[in-house]
């Protein structure tokens, strides 16, 4: 390794700043030391010059070695500093006057880089003394300049070394504020790399992490597909009532693990720093119901009854970010959870009108229980912290408030709670969550549990406009049960076993709507359908316009249509989603044909006409999007324009923009929810293929 190799390999760059400010004043030094030594050899100086010139270089080299041996900056530098000013430089001062100028020169990077090393509150001692010694060499070189002997004795070598001096400092000068701006240069090229590595590498695992949750979602919602799609059917078919109560669990524990599979996809998108709010349409109704689907199940295993009101003229379409407002609501319930002991909740979700087409959304949460003594209320304001400094000390809740634009404030009294947030959301200024098409046709005549049901039961009528009688007592339910203007007959399951009999002799088979939390004993002749508690105006008028929900059970439901002329095909490389997906079909009278690749469909395609393509995305070799690319680009005018619907486990944020802005027409998510499956059956088809079965009215309703 040659001299240069090894001096750029001891003078790294790259070293931490304090190791290099030090090996750069050091070889400084030394380099300074040696030059002068040569120089007064050379000029025939007095002895005493090379001589402390010469240890100065030997203590130079004494400190660069301790250094390499040792690694103790602030020891090392303190020795040197001690040696140099305490007791060299003072006798240079005696014995050669005019080297005080040199030794300032030869040492600056020693009295201006190397005393930051020290960090402790003595270094303000050695500042103090290594002034006093200056100011004690100065004054000591005034006065032998100053006699008048010493002046005659001055001759042309001290010029000559005024001239090296000069030299050697501007040469250490350069040398120095050259390595400073260097190394200031250097790190700030490596910080500028760093911080493009790091931004690359932010993007990869961002798109990663979007490709975990793409490929989670498809393989959990995959076996959840086919196990709901089983249970539906076999609801469906003339089986053993054992075997369909078993299927009805099943279903709705597919549904919870279905919702819980939803949160935790929230939650894997979320991270400690403040994320990017998104602003889209989106069904807040869709929202409400899975929240209180999965919600329900929880409050059960702990013992708390659930009551919700929500207002029907909620615009149906909110504009803003679904994950964050359905995060905020959950999270709210959830700690509810981890609060009370027993008791009853309700829920009451309201909005009120605000300014640029946006609305404030309220959720209020009311508690009435025993509560968990030890619980720390994480919700209450006092916790949450009002500066942002600690924003990770502030409560999640508050947090997504905040976020979303709203407040949020707690009350507290006894045996009750009461959580209340509101949060600012554009809207859709198109249709509510409930139009009211229901309460034109619909009369109800229900018979609740307690009185509390009742009244609950009561409000969300009057809400929806719809016109109905509540009985008191079972004489007078069975006395309105002969009126046969009722459209709706419900009554709760703890007071039909009391009057079952009696009910044969007046109402027809399938006649019934039974309300309940938990309904096990519905293969009742009369029984027509089942209604699981709370209700609220979204499954009410799922109820009374013949929509599916995960809280209604149609007992022997086919469907409000049929559609025997037309041709759907299905691809799905899963042998399981295929049967589903045609099983669900028949209910429709369709032809169904199926293909296992988007090689099988684009053959089939060639051979038979259809006038439905039913896509799933993730497919090998060719997947969906590259299937449909194939499809439009076939030359047959008719495939060019034939609806094709994206039949995919993919159900993250953003996923339904994603497919319709590949080309899809529509797109159902897995799980298939039957009463989304039909309105896209409805939406695609051409209306000349489908034939309604229901009435004019409950047909009015599933066209709305």
């Amino acid at each position: 390794m040659s001299a240069k190799e090894r001096l750029e390999k001891y003078l790294d760059i790259e070293l931490p700043k304090e190791q290099l400010l030090f090996r750069v004043a050091m070889v400084l030094s030394a380099c300074a030391c040696s030059v002068m030594v040569l120089l007064t050899l050379l000029l025939r100086m007095s002895i005493y010059v090379p001589a402390m010139l010469f240890m100065g270089v030997l203590l130079t080299a004494a400190a660069i070695c301790a250094e390499r041996v040792i690694q103790q900056l602030s020891w090392i530098s303190g020795v040197y500093l001690v040696l140099m000013f305490f007791v060299l430089l003072p006798l240079m001062s005696n014995y050669v006057p005019y080297a005080i100028y040199d030794f300032p020169i030869y040492f600056l990077t020693g009295i201006v880089y190397i005393a930051f090393l020290f960090k402790k509150w003595w270094v303000m001692i050695f500042v103090m003394a290594d002034s006093a010694i200056d100011l004690f060499c100065m004054y000591n070189m005034i006065l032998k300049v100053s006699d008048s002997t010493a002046s005659q004795t001055m001759s042309a070598q001290y010029g000559v070394m005024l001239f090296c001096r000069i030299i050697v400092a501007l040469f250490i000068m350069g040398t120095v504020c050259g390595v400073l701006t260097a190394y200031r240069s250097r790190i700030l090229r490596r910080e500028i790399r760093k911080s493009v590595d790091m931004e690359r590498r932010a993007e990869q695992l961002s798109y990663a992490k979007d490709m975990f949750l793409v490929n989670v979602s498809h393989e959990i919602r995959t076996p959840l597909n086919a196990i709901l799609g089983v249970t539906e059917l076999l609801l469906d078919q003339d089986a053993d009532e054992r075997v369909k109560d078993s299927a009805f669990h099943m279903a709705n524990s597919s549904r919870a693990l279905l919702s819980i599979t939803n949160e935790l996809m929230d939650f894997s998108k979320s991270d400690d720093t403040k994320p990017v709010i998104a602003n889209k349409p989106y069904y807040i109704g869709d929202i409400f119901n899975e929240l209180i689907n999965m919600i329900s199940v929880r409050f059960a295993d702990h013992n708390m009854e659930l009551f919700t009101e929500i207002a029907p003229d909620i615009p149906e379409q909110l504009v803003g970010d679904a994950v964050l407002v359905r995060q905020l609501i959950l999270t709210v319930l959830a700690e509810i959870i981890k609060s009370i002991q027993t008791g009853k909740v309700y829920l009451r979700i309201r909005k009120e009108d605000g300014t640029d087409n946006q609305i404030r959304l309220f959720v209020e949460t009311r508690i009435e229980g025993s509560f968990h003594h030890s619980y720390q209320d994480l919700l209450h304001q006092d916790d949450a912290g009002e500066s942002d400094e600690d924003e990770a000390s502030i409560p999640r809740p508050y947090r997504l408030v905040q976020l979303l634009g709203g407040e949020m404030h707690m009350e507290e009294c006894g045996d009750k709670r009461s959580y209340l947030f509101h949060i600012c959301q554009g809207y859709v200024p198109e249709k509510m969550l409930v139009d009211g098409t229901a309460a034109k046709h619909a009369k109800v005549l229900f018979y609740e549990n307690t009185a509390l049901h009742g009244s609950t039961f009561a409000k969300v009528l009057t809400d929806m406009n719809i016109t109905f009688c509540q009985a008191s007592d079972n004489d007078l339910f069975l006395q309105e049960c002969e009126n046969p203007d009722y459209t709706h007959i419900m009554i709760a399951a703890e007071r039909y076993e009391g009057i079952k009999d009696k009910l044969k002799e007046i109402l027809h088979p399938q006649s019934l709507i039974l309300l309940g939390s938990y309904m096990t004993d519905y293969d009742d002749a009369l029984v027509k359908t089942t209604f699981a508690r709370p209700v609220n105006c979204l499954n009410l008028d799922a109820l009374l316009c013949g929509r599916q929900s995960s809280m209604i059970r149609h007992i022997g439901y086919k469907g409000g249509f049929i559609c025997p002329e037309a041709h759907i095909m299905v691809v799905d490389d899963n042998i399981v989603n295929l049967e589903v997906a045609t099983s669900m079909l028949k209910r429709y009278q369709a032809n169904v044909s199926v293909a296992a690749s988007g090689k099988e469909c684009l053959k089939l395609l060639r051979q038979e006409p259809v006038d439905l393509i039913l896509l799933d995305y993730m497919m090998p070799e060719m997947d969906g999007i590259d299937t449909l690319k194939n499809i439009r680009a076939m030359g047959d005018s008719k495939l060019e324009r034939v609806p094709i619907v994206a039949l995919t486990a993919n159900a993250v944020s953003g996923a339904r923009e994603m497919f319709l802005e590949a080309g899809f027409d529509e797109y159902i998510s897995k799980p298939i929810e039957r009463d989304k499956f039909e309105k896209v059956l409805r939406t695609c088809l051409p209306e000349e293929l489908i034939i309604y079965t229901m009435g004019k009215e409950e047909q009015a309703a599933q066209t709305a």
